[in-house]
């Protein structure tokens, strides 16, 4: 007889989230879990402290880290797990998958999935090392841009964060997010001038009838098959120019005293599962042994992973986030002046900086 899930946990609505918890339960090497899902933009902007009131398992995004901790929705793996299967865990994770979900010196997610944004193209298109050379290549390839929801700002994030600015308080250099801004406009002045998320980007690629390539967005294996990735462009002689993405897997703190949930977690985590299971039923884990491998998607981008930059997880950032990404999304569509944008995500970024250190 099938066992009654006593556990619920919460995920994101797609295959790559979905398949691999849906193949390790029909395993039945844990206790089971109800998973239910939510859209893409609800997962990059829901509260986790929300979720952890419902659930006891949640798949979540890194930079709501600060709110949730700050709302002691969370249970610390140190509290939960033996100290070397924590570090075995954490430092078995590619890049700084495992370290941005580390805030206080305390563990409160372990990466379950990993990406980075990434150039990925149709079969034929060249591909693109730098910014310096996406325009050229646009005029012969039709391009698209990732846009939509947090992503226009994103954009941004990843072109600036190979010269940060001197002074900690700035989040954004003003003169090197003014350049990155006006190439981006260009850009889009030959692109299909379509408004896309992650997904979006992959689906119309693979359609064949619109774009034939996105110089940044963040990568689905998914679509391995059909379509081709490499690393992310770097500019102005910089590394590849990336933010880090992907999932982690929190615990609520309401949930920690549960014997279940710990051996579920124990169970899920287990090298054999990541390294073989979950990329077998479709996902993208965050196991670094994966991403080492041959398989094209990793071996492909596997130095963008390494070199992805950390958002802030401060109280605050997803808010700031989306704001930055609404006013940059304008500057590229409609032409507006970014200084406004780049000074209003400066300022809230020092203001937050400030109420987190008080």
């Amino acid at each position: 007889m099938k066992r009654a899930p006593a556990l619920r946990g919460m995920t994101w609505d797609h295959p790559r989230a979905c398949l691999p918890l849906e193949a390790f339960e029909a395993t039945g090497a844990a206790p089971p879990v109800d998973w239910e899902r939510q859209s893409l933009a609800e997962f990059e902007a829901h509260p986790i402290d929300e979720l952890a009131q419902r659930y006891d398992f949640m798949i979540i995004d890194h930079p709501g880290l600060g709110a949730a901790v700050a709302a002691g929705a969370l249970t610390a793996y140190e509290d939960l797990v033996d100290p070397a299967e924590l570090h075995r865990w954490v430092a078995g994770s590619v890049g700084a998958s495992g370290a941005s979900y580390r805030l206080g010196a305390r563990t409160w997610a372990v990466p379950v999935d990993a990406a980075a944004q990434v150039a990925v193209r149709r079969p034929g298109v060249p591909v693109v090392h730098r910014w310096e050379d996406v325009l050229p290549v646009a005029r012969e390839h039709p391009p698209t841009l990732c846009l939509a929801g947090p992503h226009a700002g994103l954009i941004l994030l990843a072109m600036c964060s190979g010269r940060q600015p001197a002074d900690p308080g700035l989040l954004l250099d003003p003169a090197v997010a003014a350049d990155a801004v006006a190439l981006l406009r260009e850009v889009f002045r030959t692109s299909t001038r379509e408004v896309l998320d992650p997904v979006g980007v992959h689906e119309s690629l693979e359609a064949g009838d619109g774009p034939a390539w996105c110089p940044l967005t963040y990568g689905y294996v998914t679509y391995a098959g059909t379509l081709a990735w490499s690393d992310a462009p770097s500019w102005r002689g910089t590394v590849p120019l990336s933010v880090l993405g992907g999932t982690g897997l929190a615990i609520a703190a309401r949930s920690a005293s549960d014997p279940s949930v710990g051996a579920w977690v124990r169970a899920f985590l287990d090298d054999r599962v990541q390294s073989d299971l979950v990329p077998r039923a479709g996902g993208q884990p965050a196991h670094r042994a994966v991403w080492e491998s041959s398989r094209s998607f990793y071996a492909d981008t596997l130095a963008t992973l390494e070199a992805a930059w950390v958002r802030p997880r401060y109280p605050g950032w997803i808010t700031l986030q989306d704001q930055l990404s609404e006013q940059v999304r304008e500057a590229i569509v409609a032409g507006r002046d970014p200084a406004a944008a780049i000074a209003d995500a400066n300022r809230r970024h020092a203001a937050l900086r400030r109420a987190c250190e008080r």
